[in-house]
């Protein structure tokens, strides 16, 4: 990891980020750049193999550590509403419906309790797999582990305060938490919200008030109540 400048990354960019949100319609390349970044740490990973990615025991329907809050910030939650938008009625109906079902259970809980309730993120499918895969939350995409039974072990042990050490892929891990710092410090600076929300009442909120997307482009800050 050593050979990584982080530090600089990040602040690139963050850089890269605020200049964007000055310009007159900022939403459309916000979006782009943000899909952009995604792309471009899976590249950053096949460049920098300081570990063996094909160790990994996550996939399609490992679905083990999808039980806790989601830190997610205002523009992945715009760009995951963009995607179901697209998606069929039927679908998008029933998405909604279990974002609904899942945050009157878990608003106002913190990760602990969330933990503790052992629900499935709302955008599983019956398979364990994830709908909103290609846009998933960049801190979705930091988690990895080298054993999938491990995770479920450590998971249960912390509802009982136990810690359970978890082999995971580090520069992945700090790659992609770089990268969620970096959008956020662009977006404070360029004076949009670069505060992250719970996934569930993010989108929740987006459904819901599909009109609000263009002031939240222009600066205008979420609070609980709007949430609620």
């Amino acid at each position: 990891m050593s050979e990584f400048d982080f530090a600089r990354y990040r602040q690139a960019l963050s850089d890269n980020i605020a200049e964007l949100c000055s310009r007159p319609v900022a939403g459309e390349p916000l979006l782009n750049e943000l899909q952009r970044v995604a792309d471009e740490a899976e590249r950053l990973l096949e460049q920098h193999q300081v570990a063996d990615r094909s160790l990994l025991d996550c996939g399609p329907g490992c679905s083990s550590c999808c039980v806790v809050n989601v830190s997610t910030l205002l523009l992945e939650g715009i760009a995951i509403a963009h995607y179901l938008r697209g998606q069929d009625v039927g679908l998008k109906n029933q998405i909604r419906s279990k974002v609904e079902d899942l945050w009157r259970e878990v608003r106002g809980l913190d990760d602990e309790e969330r933990l503790c309730m052992r629900r499935k993120c709302a955008f599983l499918d019956e398979q364990g797999c994830c709908r909103i895969y290609p846009v998933r939350p960049l801190l979705c995409r930091s988690l990895t582990s080298t054993d999938a039974d491990r995770c479920r072990e450590a998971l249960v042990g912390q509802v009982f305060g136990e810690e359970r050490p978890i082999l995971m892929h580090q520069f992945q891990q700090q790659l992609y938490e770089t990268q969620f710092v970096g959008v956020a410090d662009g977006l404070e600076k360029g004076g949009l919200d670069g505060r992250s929300f719970q996934l569930t009442g993010l989108i929740r909120f987006l459904f819901k008030h599909p009109e609000a997307e263009a002031e939240l482009l222009e600066g205008r800050r979420l609070c609980w109540q709007d949430l609620y």
